[in-house]
């Protein structure tokens, strides 16, 4: 497994490599003091299992350095270290592996390669009845939203392809979990696939707008809410 740190602090950086050699010793490490080194070298074809971003340095944020290592290496997790948590919420947006206040310890560091391997082999699976009565498994990160449709439920993936699936509302958002909302009646949209929530709508990755529910509006924010904030806040010390 190879692994790249950029750290505009090089005592950060060391304490980085010290942690890793105790904590992770098959670990591979590079470590990189600007954002521009690391992003050259992404570019010229090095390829990372796990990225450590500082959001705050000079050149390049750690913000702005994972948008741009998004678009060049899109499936690269990548775990933000910072002395504030002021950029919580942002962090999520970019679909962050994890969140971290320095100075990074070693439970914290256990956590973030536990999320590694879960990320890596252990995608969530569900188990949809189809219209025809056969279980289908599928990855519920590939699954935008369901809608019902009179006794079904109309499952969108992200590829385009709609399945039909036999099951109640209460079947299909038991197997779903806690990542879907239940938005309006009969819609559950996968929180991963909001780009913006606001006050009466919600706005798809995809430009697609769905009106909240008036009646359940506050309860909708809250559970999104819930859901980020249980994602990126969670820190092992």
């Amino acid at each position: 497994m190879r692994v790249g740190i950029c750290d505009d602090n090089t005592n950060d950086l060391k304490a980085m490599q010290a942690l890793f050699r105790r904590t992770a010793p098959d670990y591979n490490v590079d470590t990189y003091s600007d954002g521009g080194a690391l992003l050259r070298a992404v570019s010229e074809g090095t390829g990372y299992d796990l990225l450590f971003l500082d959001i705050l340095m000079p050149q390049i944020t750690g913000m702005e350095l994972a948008r741009e290592l998004h678009r060049i290496a899109p499936d690269t997790p990548v775990v933000f270290l910072t002395d504030s948590d002021a950029y919580a919420v942002e962090a999520f947006s970019i679909k962050a592996l994890h969140y971290i206040l320095k100075p990074m310890t070693e439970p914290a560091l256990k956590e973030c390669l536990r999320r590694l391997e879960e990320r890596q082999g252990a995608q969530k699976r569900v188990h949809i009845i189809s219209s025809s009565g056969v279980q289908q498994m599928l990855f519920a990160d590939e699954i935008q939203y369901a809608q019902s449709d009179a006794h079904y439920y109309d499952v969108h993936m992200k590829d385009g392809t709609v399945i039909k699936a036999r099951m109640t509302q209460t079947e299909i958002q038991n197997t779903l979990g806690d990542a879907f909302l239940l938005i309006s009646r009969g819609l559950l949209v996968n929180v991963e696939f909001i780009r913006q929530l606001g006050p009466k709508s919600c706005v798809l990755k995809d430009g697609r707008e769905i009106l909240l529910s008036r009646k359940n509006a506050d309860e909708i924010h809250a559970a999104y809410a819930d859901y980020v904030f249980s994602r990126i806040s969670r820190r092992a010390f």
